[in-house]
């Protein structure tokens, strides 16, 4: 059964330490509260991935025969990767009486803020043809999959992408028309998605911010609470939740490398992914994560190879899978 990361941290098997980690992980991660994850228990597994549908018939009545169809798929072998690390804390910053931050707790936590930045990362920009010891993510698929895009750095207006062009010309979210036009092109790309709807929007702060301001100004402008209680912008009521994909694990912390970039000067020829909107829909039979096992957490205590070091050590071996292509909409040029 596929469980978010919430999820997870509820299972009884986990051990404490391993719980407290993961909702360190999923509170600077809007994205991560969303993707369900299944466990496969090995270290791939064979995905069937639909690539066209039967054509029913009509048949008499007492006929002699029934036609056989057969639901069109192909295979894939995802391969998953590995996340993992040591965490090493020296034993005398936890013998310092003085300090007012636990120490331990400390270096967990921003360790754990890491991972959920480069899992969001992984998830957008993962490219195993650039390095094949991450898993593969949505850029990389919109440029290897036929099944959504005709797999070219910057692909055409067709299957699974709507093509904005907003950056052939600056985009003013104060012009009427321009907020109107933004809503037709997220209203066509919604429409693309399974079902005519989307459970998240992935894009850039920039792009984010345009979506407020446009929202307010035609009076659309939705909110909904996450599981910490914190307000999430949607996109009218009912509509996907808007979340900026944040930043890499090198830019966090001064907050200077964006996981899906910002460009929105006048003529720019733009690529898939800068200023790009995901409108992503989950589910098994959709799109969402895979896992051996949920993350571990492990202390390892003291040894005679780490003195003086208090080491722990964190390791997960997940990836992602695109079962169904209509589970994903690639929006360029979007602000």
């Amino acid at each position: 059964m596929a469980m978010t990361f919430a999820q997870m941290a509820n299972l009884a098997t986990l051990s404490p330490l391993s719980k407290a980690v993961i909702y360190s992980v999923l509170s600077p991660s809007p994205l991560l509260q969303k993707i369900p994850f299944d466990d496969v228990g090995d270290l791939q597994t064979l995905v069937m991935e639909a690539t066209g549908f039967p054509v029913p018939s009509h048949r008499a009545i007492n006929p002699t025969a029934i036609t056989v169809v057969n639901a069109e798929f192909s295979q894939r072998t995802e391969q998953l990767k590995i996340m993992s690390d040591q965490i090493r804390i020296d034993r005398q910053l936890l013998n310092n009486k003085s300090s007012h931050v636990n120490p331990r707790t400390a270096a967990i936590e921003q360790y754990t803020k890491a991972v959920a930045y480069e899992t969001v990362r992984s998830y957008v920009r993962g490219s195993p043809a650039v390095n094949p010891d991450e898993p593969a993510g949505l850029e990389y698929r919109f440029t290897i999959d036929p099944r959504i895009s005709d797999g070219t750095a910057a692909p055409a207006t067709q299957l699974q992408v709507v093509d904005a062009g907003v950056d052939a010309q600056a985009m003013d979210v104060t012009v009427a028309a321009e907020q109107e036009k933004m809503i037709n092109d997220t209203h066509n790309a919604l429409s693309l998605v399974d079902g005519g709807n989307a459970e998240i929007m992935l894009l850039n702060r920039q792009t984010w911010l345009n979506y407020g301001s446009v929202t307010r100004s035609q009076r659309i402008f939705r909110t909904d609470k996450d599981m910490f209680g914190r307000s999430v912008m949607t996109f009218g009521d009912g509509g996907p939740a808007l979340i900026d994909a944040g930043y890499t694990p090198a830019g966090a912390f001064d907050r200077s490398v964006q996981i899906i970039p910002n460009d929105g000067a006048a003529g720019s020829t733009n690529d898939i992914i800068t200023d790009a909107c995901f409108f992503i829909k989950f589910a098994s039979n959709m799109h969402g994560g895979l896992q051996k096992m949920a993350p571990e957490t492990i202390d390892l205590n003291t040894d005679a190879g780490s003195f003086p070091n208090i080491t722990y050590a964190f390791e997960w071996v997940y990836g992602f899978h695109l079962t169904n292509p209509f589970s994903v909409v690639l929006g360029r040029r979007w602000s």
